[in-house]
């Protein structure tokens, strides 16, 4: 039930009245930087009505929930004091770039950026960030200055809605199993977000209004306790540059818009960053400070971590020409022009064929035929699928088209019906399992005939592989080949590695009386060890799920979209890496994949090293 402006006033009136025995019981004056025991009628005004309007459902108690409400909040301030958090983050927020303020068409907006890379990046000298507690207090200093600006708003401003909108983007991989004994960093993350979504429920009731959330994630959010009223008014949004149609134009181009960037208007980090040289002026001339200013408003106070200069020969990241650069239609000299080009609009709305599924999407463009489509499809893949159907007798879907369009990458191909491999194992003979795992050998010995003279994907993108995903800040300053030698991509993992620490941390890579580094160093020669190994064509993603049983038996190879040339070891590295089907499967795979035990204890344990 929702309360107008108007009767919450005469409720807040009731409520007031109640306040000395309130403030009494709980011992604590001070809320959202409020002195509530000499605030001005108007600010506090604001403040009981935000808890009056979070007590609504039942009239008759709504004055009583209120008061209990603000008394229970005034005690924990009392005992947390959420306000030192905010002096404590001061000299972290600027450098995480995860959260934002900025007032938009008269309101003020809150940007979260959960971007999972940042926060690990930075965990090695913020030892905060570590814990989940460290997390939650961080999210709480955001919540303060925000809820400050609120008020300070009500103190100069008629205004009836003190409210503000907030957007949330996700940047997460899918949740990855820890190992028995151990908490991941996405439980940390995941058990932050659960507590803090309580204590702003509680203790900064509809400071949030509006909720926008980018790139949703089921296992993140189904689980948290969030206000139903902020729910039914919260948007999901796949894309960012979709934003403007909900909030307007001035927004930062990023998300659709034409206003300044976030480093010319972001009251968040002004706000840290005033503090940090207000605390510097002791130590500084008022020149040298003054210059200090004039600096940060040139450069926004954003920091950004410069891409790899050590990949020689790398390609471009996609999405970086401009638009006079970036043709509409390109397509694969070696597949040829394509024959169907789809309208966009019918395959958004086309029936899913792996519905949930992240990433590319993959639908139905008729009874026989699908399209797997998304920024994040190469022609790589479809070169695949044509040199498997020209050079091998490998069952695979049967390549109808391939193009990008506008940036998007569209794979036309036919749909194959049959029955995955775990469930078809599992009800059929000795002999007959036997028999797929003959099949399945000559595949893998028929891929490994053909070999290369580069390492990446067949039209001689990147390499793609979760260990080239592992970079700190924004991924798409960084790409790893491809490769004219099994020496450079050696050396393009060691950049993986070290690219996956914000540059304050490899300052320090050179002490010899460091642990870490060290440890890091015996890693890098452990995998420049890898050497002569051929070259050879690779599916490098042979599980269970990419493996399907016709009707006539026929054994059918599916996604090919990592395939490309590797080093001989990478296809028994990759089907191994996968979460196993069975507990049997290790055992499977050497039976159809030529297996090579060391060398996958190294990339494995160079996988764990970039995502834990």
């Amino acid at each position: 039930m929702s309360v107008s402006f108007e009767k919450a006033s005469s409720l807040a009136s009731r409520f007031r009245d109640a306040l000395p025995s309130v403030l009494k019981k709980s011992r604590h004056t001070e809320i959202w930087g409020v002195d509530i025991k000499h605030a001005e009628w108007q600010v506090l005004e604001v403040i009981l009505e935000k808890f009056l309007r979070s007590r609504s459902a039942i009239p008759a108690l709504q004055v009583p929930r209120a008061i209990a409400s603000l008394e229970k909040t005034l005690e924990w301030r009392r005992f947390s004091d959420p306000r030192a958090l905010l002096t404590e983050a001061e000299s972290i927020l600027p450098d995480l770039d995860l959260c934002h303020i900025t007032l938009n068409e008269g309101q003020y907006v809150l940007w979260v950026n959960i971007d999972e890379m940042t926060i690990k990046g930075y965990s090695a000298i913020h030892q905060s960030l570590t814990t989940s507690q460290g997390l939650v207090q961080l999210g709480l200093a955001v919540m303060e200055r925000l809820s400050t600006l609120l008020l300070d708003t009500a103190a100069s401003s008629d205004r009836q809605d003190y409210s503000a909108s907030c957007v949330i983007e996700f940047k997460i991989r899918a949740i990855q199993n820890a190992k028995k004994g151990q908490q991941s960093f996405q439980e940390k993350l995941c058990n932050a977000l659960e507590e803090l979504v309580v204590i702003i429920r509680r203790h900064y009731p509809t400071i949030l209004g509006k909720a926008y959330i980018i790139n949703f994630r089921d296992e993140y959010l189904a689980y948290l306790d969030i206000d139903e009223a902020l729910l039914r008014d919260t948007v999901l949004l796949k894309n960012p540059v979709d934003l403007h149609r909900y909030l307007g134009s001035q927004l930062p181009p990023r998300y659709g818009g034409t206003g300044e960037s976030f480093g010319e208007s972001d009251f968040l980090h002004r706000y840290c960053l005033a503090r940090h040289l207000e605390g510097r002026n002791s130590l500084e001339t008022p020149e040298v400070s003054a210059a200090a200013s004039t600096e940060t408003e040139k450069t926004g106070v954003k920091k950004e971590t410069a891409a790899s200069t050590l990949n020689t020969g790398c390609a471009c990241p996609e999405g970086l020409e401009t638009e006079e650069q970036k043709p509409r239609l390109i397509y694969s000299e070696i597949i040829g022009p394509p024959s169907i080009i789809l309208d966009p609009g019918d395959l958004q709305r086309a029936n899913d064929l792996c519905p949930g599924k992240m990433g590319a999407r993959i639908v139905f463009a008729d009874s026989d035929m699908v399209v797997k489509f998304g920024y994040g499809v190469r022609l790589g893949e479809a070169e695949a699928l044509h040199l498997a159907s020209t050079r091998t007798t490998i069952a695979t879907p049967r390549l109808l088209s391939a193009y990008i369009l506008d940036g998007f990458g569209y794979i036309v191909m036919s749909y194959e019906a049959g029955e995955p491999l775990q469930q078809y194992w599992d009800r059929v003979s000795k002999a007959e399992q036997n028999r797929i795992l003959e099949n399945l050998r000559d595949y893998v010995n028929q891929m490994r005939d053909i070999q290369g003279d580069f390492i990446g994907g067949l039209d001689r993108s990147p390499c793609r592989d979760g260990i080239f995903e592992a970079g700190y800040g924004d991924y798409t300053r960084y790409c790893y080949g491809p490769y004219p030698s099994e020496e450079s991509f050696d050396e393009g993992i060691v950049q993986a590695l070290r690219d996956r620490l914000p540059s304050e941390v490899l300052e320090r890579e050179h002490d010899i009386e460091s642990n870490f580094f060290n440890s890091e160093y015996m890693l890098y020669q452990t995998v420049r060890g890898l050497k002569n190994h051929k070259i050879v064509f690779t599916h490098a993603d042979l599980h269970p799920g990419n493996i399907i049983v016709r009707t006539d038996g026929t054994i059918v190879l599916l996604d090919w979209g990592l395939a490309g040339f590797w080093p001989e070891y990478w296809e028994f590295y990759r089907a191994m890496h996968n979460s196993p089907w069975r507990a049997s499967w290790d055992r499977m795979v050497e039976k159809f994949i030529p297996p090579f035990y060391v060398e996958y204890s190294v990339i494995k344990r160079v996988f764990a090293t970039v995502w834990n």
